[in-house]
């Protein structure tokens, strides 16, 4: 397939297709007639070679192919519109765009709300597709499948940017009424940490966490009894159980309101880690990129 041989419109057309899921609402938006738009539907498919949207009982859905190629073709047209017109004010309460999140379990549950809460009332049309952050996270913002990443970094590409969001410190969530807090006057000493079954949140789903380095330095241990990559699961875990679980202390403080759970200061120093936001060197200078990831951080600085 050759891009001069390929009518430009069409790609318009399909990202209409794509965000309304219907040939008729896709025509309305685009101010043409439904055969028209039918016309151009029928020559996606036999460009693509892909049905692009398929009828279910739910209504017309996109299939893998044109999920998939949603995004890029969203963004591509955002581009051409901004270097054809450079000088033109975003306009977040009009504008129409799709973004990709790539965020820990963590992070989203931090921050997420708010910032729906604020595009909600700011920019209605602007659609988040939120996703977990994966091993090949920075690949994936590279090969333009994602526009952000918000996660803790180590060194990051050269070409990529970043800002910090908030910072934050392990805690340990335990029952209020755990025997071995009531023993003890409600202290979490390193002996009775020690002592208890522990659950152990890891994002690959083998591995340590800082506490188990810290405890190995010590030439001590823990004992963990289950692993998983969620964060919702362990609180019910330890509510119905004497086991305990480290996790942030933003999310813990959230978690222990609800289940009558006791939030304590770890039996050993950590320190603290940062939580920040990174995106690729394509998006930078995107008007309507730069518009949400600045208010994303500060929305993060107003909350933490």
């Amino acid at each position: 397939m050759n891009i001069r041989d390929i009518d430009l419109n069409l790609l318009v057309f399909l990202d209409a297709l794509l965000r309304e899921r219907s040939v008729t609402k896709a025509a309305q938006a685009m101010d043409i007639s439904q055969p028209a738009m039918s016309n151009a539907l029928r020559r996606l498919r036999t460009l693509l070679g892909d049905p692009v949207l398929v009828r279910t009982a739910g209504g017309m859905q996109p299939t893998a192919r044109a999920e998939q190629l949603h995004r890029p073709v969203r963004n591509a047209l955002a581009q051409m519109e901004a270097a054809i017109a450079p000088n033109r004010a975003f306009e977040p309460a009009t504008a129409t765009r799709l973004f990709t999140v790539l965020i820990t379990d963590y992070a989203a549950s931090v921050l997420m709300p708010r910032v729906v809460s604020v595009l909600e009332a700011e920019a209605p049309n602007i659609a988040l597709n939120i996703l977990s952050a994966s091993s090949d996270a920075i690949d994936q913002i590279e090969r333009g499948e994602a526009d952000f990443l918000v996660n803790r970094f180590g060194k990051l590409p050269a070409n990529f940017h970043q800002q910090r969001l908030w910072s934050d410190r392990l805690a340990c969530l335990i029952r209020k009424d755990h025997p071995a807090l009531v023993a003890n006057d409600g202290v979490l000493t390193l002996e009775t940490f020690l002592s208890q079954k522990h659950v152990l949140i890891t994002q690959t789903g083998i591995g340590l966490s800082r506490i188990d380095e810290e405890l190995a330095d010590r030439g001590l241990a823990r004992d963990i009894s289950v692993l998983t990559r969620h964060y919702q699961l362990p609180r019910e875990l330890v509510a119905n159980s004497n086991m305990i679980v480290a996790l942030p202390a933003r999310i813990a403080r959230y978690q222990a309101r609800h289940l009558g759970l006791a939030v304590l200061e770890p039996p050993v120093e950590l320190p603290e880690f940062h939580i920040g936001i990174a995106w690729g060197a394509l998006d930078h200078h995107d008007v309507a990129h730069r518009w949400l990831r600045e208010r994303i951080v500060a929305i993060a600085r107003e909350a933490f």
